[in-house]
């Protein structure tokens, strides 16, 4: 098997091969499912045997089980999409761009990816945090107030509080929101209020765009 290459989607890591194989089985586990209840349906098998005449090949030859680090069933490129479809849309559109930079070989180069994730782990401090210092006070946390603590994050990075399309971001973009984060971590563990951590945060953001030569927000 090719090289296997790390790629984020919502926070979760996902495996990829140099030539665009896909590790099904991880992908499944994040949704509670396993590839085999797929690949026993009857439209799949039909698939699957269409997909070979087309590509003439074994059907067993579009899909690889490999044991170990990266273990699980890989399947390859042109199955992938249609997997990934039965567990989620949004994955599978982004499974299909993923195996399409591959392809062509415009795929994120190693520092982005590495920022991507870097990120995404990041996010995961913030919430322990925010966590711990509302335990400390008595407080319970729900999933809304780690929601509230990422759309601060995101009006602080982009002047809004809409959810941020992380794979559209380039790699500098990427190091600023984990600088974000990063600080965000810095004012909760201070114990810093809401609208003083917004303002302070924003603050930050503009001077680190400064910084990192990044446009700044619109006033």
């Amino acid at each position: 098997m090719n090289k296997i290459i790390q790629a984020d989607f919502n926070g979760q890591a996902m495996h990829f091969t140099t030539d665009a194989w896909f590790n099904a089985t991880e992908a499944a586990e994040k949704y509670g499912k396993r590839p085999v209840d797929w690949l026993n349906q009857d439209g799949t098998r039909e698939y699957i045997a269409t997909l070979a005449d087309m590509l003439k090949c074994e059907p067993g030859s579009l899909l690889k089980t490999k044991r170990g680090n990266n273990g699980g069933t890989w399947m390859h490129p042109k199955l992938a999409v249609a997997f990934s479809r039965w567990l989620d849309t949004r994955l599978a559109i982004w499974c299909d761009m993923q195996i399409d930079g591959l392809i062509r070989g415009t795929a994120q180069p190693e520092d982005w990816r590495k920022f991507r994730i870097e990120a995404s782990s990041r996010f995961k401090g913030v919430c322990e945090m925010l966590s711990l210092t509302r335990q400390a006070d008595g407080k319970i946390t729900a999933r809304h107030h780690y929601i509230n603590e990422a759309r601060l994050i995101n009006w602080a990075f982009a002047g809004s509080f809409a959810p941020i399309e992380r794979d559209r971001l380039s790699a500098k973009e990427l190091r600023l929101l984990e600088r974000l984060e990063a600080q965000d971590m810095v004012l909760l563990g201070r114990g810093i209020p809401y609208e003083e951590r917004k303002a302070a945060l924003l603050t930050f953001a503009q001077q680190q765009r400064q910084s990192m030569d990044l446009p700044m927000l619109a006033a």
